[in-house]
């Protein structure tokens, strides 16, 4: 195979024209299943950057596949309020499989939250309850926005809630993502959050603030509860005293979920208490949803079969589009 003499470069406005949330929310649901049978390769590891962050690499590759990917995301806390800088940021560099040699770089804070946000709603499409109407988004940020796409896509939602930290924040997300859905988006103070939350079938959780968003007595029956931020988001009570506690990998998440760690240390909670790791709920080994009354609590940190589905076809589509800047590359023999 000849070595390649170009490396094709996307930028966030490019890659978001390639795949739509619909599109991605298909992708995940195949990636997914691949995981669950076994045909999906992939790690993750964080390296702490002295005191300002963390940066996690993050691999996956899909049997037959003609690429593979290696992505980073980068946390740096004091970024907002130290440079005006987002506090995460993200690369994906795309290798072919047959050869390992690279195709493509791609920016990547938006597929990230494409991902994220279309992994989400394939998760509630199995373990929420069947006629969801209601939902709340705590974080306004881009994962929160493509959150609510996501959601609108999957469910006929009759509303939404958003909820921020910063109250201008959630009344723009409001604004903006409810008109582009044409569905009802009501921006909440965090203050009011408890009377959002009882209201709500499907409560996501996609902040980086630090602190106990939701108690377990506010919880209907049959909610559906994401909790996908790096830091803490939910009283403890919401996990050891939901119905069921699903996540995505027990070793990825079991040292980095503040909520976990805790409850771990004080010897209220471990493995045997969770009923299953996703993927095992994909492939049938373990129920997911039993009754429409259960309150089930989902904590990820994020797995590849998704991003092994999605960021390869970012790439093909990019190039059946003419997007892209080509870079020439040069390869040396030893």
């Amino acid at each position: 195979m000849p070595l390649p003499n170009t490396f094709l470069y996307l930028t966030e406005d490019e890659v978001k024209q390639t795949v739509s949330v619909s599109e991605a929310i298909e992708l995940a649901h195949d990636g997914i299943q691949t995981d669950a049978q076994g045909n999906v390769a992939g790690d993750k590891f964080y390296t702490s950057i002295g005191k300002h962050g963390f940066v996690k690499p993050f691999t996956g590759y899909i049997d037959g596949e003609e690429y593979f990917f290696v992505k980073t995301f980068n946390y740096f806390q004091d970024n907002p309020t130290k440079f005006d800088l987002p506090a995460t940021s993200s690369l994906v560099l795309i290798f072919e499989a047959e050869t390992g040699y690279p195709a493509c770089m791609m920016e990547a804070g938006w597929v990230t939250g494409l991902k994220t946000a279309a992994s989400t709603a394939v998760t509630a499409q199995y373990l929420a309850r069947k006629d969801p109407h209601t939902a709340v988004v705590f974080g306004a940020g881009s994962l929160g926005r493509m959150h609510l796409h996501a959601l609108a896509q999957s469910f006929q939602l009759q509303n939404a809630y958003v909820i921020d930290l910063y109250p201008e924040i959630a009344e723009a997300c409001a604004q903006e993502v409810g008109s582009e859905l044409d569905l009802p988006i009501i921006p909440t103070s965090l203050e009011n959050r408890e009377e959002v939350v009882r209201k709500s079938d499907l409560i996501i959780t996609v902040t980086t603030g630090d602190q106990p968003l939701i108690e377990h007595s506010w919880l209907k029956p049959g909610a559906f509860i994401a909790r996908l931020g790096s830091y803490q988001e939910v009283a403890l009570d919401v996990i050891t005293s939901a119905d069921k506690v699903i996540i995505d990998n027990w070793h990825y998440v079991s040292p980095r979920i503040p909520e976990l760690v805790q409850l771990q240390r004080e010897g209220k909670f471990g493995l045997d208490n969770v009923s299953a790791e996703w993927p095992e709920i994909v492939a049938g080994r373990k129920p997911g949803r039993e009754s429409e009354d259960e309150v089930i609590v989902y904590i990820a940190l994020g797995i590849w079969g998704e991003y092994a589905a999605i960021l390869p076809e970012v790439y093909r589509k990019a190039i059946a589009m003419g997007l892209g800047t080509s870079l020439p590359c040069t390869y040396y023999r030893d």
